[in-house]
């Protein structure tokens, strides 16, 4: 089988089941990671063969070496950084896009954005999870015909559809899992509780993360007297995400644009509750709208309009009756694009595209 060396600087962050899903379970193609140092949460990403190189002294011979035919860089960052590699061993490169890489650095450095247009001229193939994110990519310069839409996707037979746990006396459990950054939009929910709070005094909220934002988030919690209401778990291993998602009547995530122009690509965590069988609220953000169509697969709100959200929210856990055909249409969305076997069939595809044209 064919060697593709998949570099990721930092292997890998608790966040990155999408990177991981997409590793393992080709058939025809043998991939291995590239790494610049030791290697963490290896029990929650068991992967063989992983290489950590601090520098790339010497890499291209040893790439020859090792009979790589391919690199793929994980996220932006990573292609600017591994091209020379790629140029001076005279192998195709393929870079992967995921978020910041493509809104956040490419606003706050035009090194970077010089960088890129070099990258995807010489890229053989860039891939995006979103619609949303290849329309950027094309404004940034990349070529409409180097550009692959590979969706993150799950493994479905991890997350099952479940009946929604029966309400009692109006004690709603709603859930939001993610990083506590600002894009993720974790104070406009928590300003959003308040309000259905104020309707529904036994409702409890639960955020599941880790991150900078978690003591002004906390804080905010205590000016708006939600302390018993609300609670931290900080981040949590994924089958108890997946425990909490089994527990909750609604799951909720309110992302933003950053004010450093950060953007999502679209969240795992919203297809892992729409395929559990939750309904989920979210917003009108970067890829979201492909995964939800708002009053189909789910529901939406503009960003940051934490009014709008506590409205929503509120209508949501009012109407009931429509739980079971909302939360069917949304496994079955889940389903029909973000299986993470067709994704990484897709994946696997275009491995073989590149390796056939680079012969």
């Amino acid at each position: 089988m064919k060697r593709v060396l998949v570099y990721r600087r930092k292997f890998l962050a608790k966040s990155e089941t999408f990177i991981y899903q997409q590793l393992i379970g080709h058939k025809q193609v043998k991939p291995a990671v590239l790494t610049r140092s030791r290697p963490i949460n290896r029990r929650q990403f068991p992967f063989s063969p992983i290489y950590v190189r601090r520098s790339f002294k010497g890499l291209v011979p040893w790439l020859r070496k090792k009979k790589i035919k391919c690199l793929h860089a994980r996220f932006g960052t990573a292609g600017v950084e591994i091209l020379p590699i790629a140029r001076r061993a005279k192998l195709p490169l393929i870079v992967s896009f995921h978020g910041f890489d493509a809104t956040k650095l490419v606003k706050q450095s035009s090194s970077y954005r010089m960088k890129l247009r070099r990258l995807f001229r010489h890229a053989a193939a860039v891939t995006v999870v979103s619609n949303h994110m290849k329309r950027r990519l094309i404004r940034l310069g990349c070529p409409a015909h180097k550009i692959t839409l590979i969706r993150s996707g799950i493994n479905l037979q991890k997350f099952p559809y479940l009946p929604t746990p029966p309400v009692k006396d109006g004690k709603y459990r709603i859930l939001s899992v993610g990083r506590l950054t600002e894009k993720k939009g974790m104070n406009t929910l928590i300003k959003a509780f308040r309000k259905v709070h104020e309707k529904y005094p036994q409702a409890r909220l639960t955020i599941v993360g880790e991150g900078e934002e978690r003591r002004k988030l906390k804080k905010l919690v205590r000016r708006l007297r939600l302390k018993k209401q609300v609670t931290f778990t900080g981040a949590l291993p994924h089958d108890k995400v997946r425990e909490q998602m089994e527990k909750c009547h609604l799951f909720v995530i309110a992302c933003k644009t950053a004010k450093d122009g950060n953007q999502e690509g679209i969240p795992n965590v919203l297809m892992e509750a729409m395929a559990t069988g939750r309904p989920v609220v979210s917003t009108y953000h970067a890829g979201i709208p492909e995964l939800i169509e708002h009053g189909k697969h789910g529901y939406l709100v503009p960003e940051g309009a934490s009014t709008k959200l506590a409205k929503m929210i509120t209508t949501v856990l009012e109407e009931q009756e429509n739980w079971p055909v909302i939360t069917t249409l949304a496994r079955e969305r889940v389903e029909q694009q973000h299986d993470i076997e067709k994704q990484r069939e897709i994946l696997e595809r275009l491995y073989l595209q590149v390796l056939k044209k680079a012969r």
